[in-house]
C-alpha cells in the first residue's frame, strides 16, 4: 500500500517536472536532466507490469545511471561556464570517467559470467560512488572559490546529490543485509527520489540563470598557473629522461 502511494506520487511529480519544463522551455537548456526525467518516468511506468519490470530493471537502471553522468556534466557546464579553462579540464576528466565506466560495463559481464543480484548491487554501488566523488569535487570548488550559482543549478545539485547519497547508503546496507532488506529498499529508494523530485519541481519552476560571476574569483588564473606548473614539471621529466637515455 505504502509503496504504491510513493510510486503514484513519483509519477505525478515526474509529469509535473516535465510539463513545467516544456511550458518554460527549459528542456533545451537542460537536455540531459530532462532526458533523465523521461527515462525515470518510463522505468516507473514499467511497474504496471511487474514481470516486465523485473526483466528490464538492470538495463533501465544502467541507462539512467549513464544519463545521470550527463546531468553532472551539464551542471559543470553551467556552473563553470565563466571559467572556460577550468570547465574544459573538469569536463575532460568527467568524459574520461564516463568512458572508463562504460567500457567497464561492457567488460563486466564477461569478467563476472555468473551475474547475480549481489554483483549487480556492487556494480551500481561503484557507479554511484563515482557520481558522489564527482559532485563532491564540484561542490568543493564552488565552496572554495565562493562561486554563486542560480536556483536551477542549486536545485539540480541538491536533488541529485540527495538521491546519490541515499542510494549509496541503501546499497551498502542492502549488500550487507541481503534479501531481508528488500522490503525496506522498495520504500526507501523511491521515497528518496520523490523528495528529489519535490526539490526539482520547486527549483525548476522557472528559468533562473546563474548570476554574473564575481570578477575577484581567481579560479581561471589558478587553473592557468596549475597548467603552467604541470607543463614545466613534464618538461623537466622529459629532460631528465632524455639525458638518461644519452648516457652510455
Amino acid at each position: 500500500m505504502l509503496s504504491g502511494i510513493i510510486w503514484g506520487a513519483g509519477i505525478l511529480l515526474e509529469v509535473l517536472v516535465l510539463a513545467r519544463g516544456f511550458q518554460k522551455r527549459l528542456i533545451g537548456r537542460y537536455p540531459f536532466f530532462y532526458a533523465y526525467s523521461v527515462a525515470v518516468l518510463a522505468m516507473a511506468l514499467l511497474l504496471i507490469s511487474p514481470r516486465l519490470y523485473d526483466r528490464m530493471y538492470w538495463a533501465m537502471q544502467f541507462v539512467t545511471l549513464m544519463i545521470g553522468y550527463g546531468i553532472l556534466l551539464e551542471i559543470l557546464n553551467h556552473v563553470l561556464a565563466p571559467y572556460p579553462g577550468a570547465e574544459k579540464f573538469a569536463k575532460t576528466l568527467g568524459l574520461i570517467a564516463v568512458a572508463i565506466i562504460f567500457c567497464f560495463a561492457l567488460i563486466f559481464p564477461h569478467i563476472m559470467p555468473h551475474w547475480s543480484p549481489g554483483t549487480s548491487i556492487e556494480f551500481e554501488r561503484d557507479l554511484r560512488t563515482v557520481q558522489a566523488i564527482f559532485i563532491s569535487g564540484l561542490l568543493a570548488v564552488v565552496s572554495y572559490y565562493g562561486i554563486v550559482i542560480g536556483k536551477n543549478m542549486k536545485g539540480m545539485i541538491v536533488g541529485y546529490g540527495l538521491y546519490i547519497v541515499t542510494s549509496l547508503m541503501s546499497l551498502a546496507v542492502r549488500a550487507y543485509a541481503g534479501q531481508s532488506f528488500n522490503a525496506v529498499w522498495r520504500v526507501v529508494q523511491p521515497l528518496s527520489f520523490d523528495i528529489s523530485l519535490v526539490v526539482w519541481a520547486v527549483a525548476l519552476w522557472s528559468y533562473c540563470p546563474n548570476p554574473v560571476p564575481n570578477p575577484t574569483i581567481t579560479l581561471e588564473a589558478d587553473y592557468e598557473a596549475f597548467v603552467l606548473k604541470t607543463r614545466r614539471a613534464l618538461g623537466s621529466v622529459r629532460g631528465h629522461l632524455a639525458k638518461g637515455a644519452r648516457q652510455p
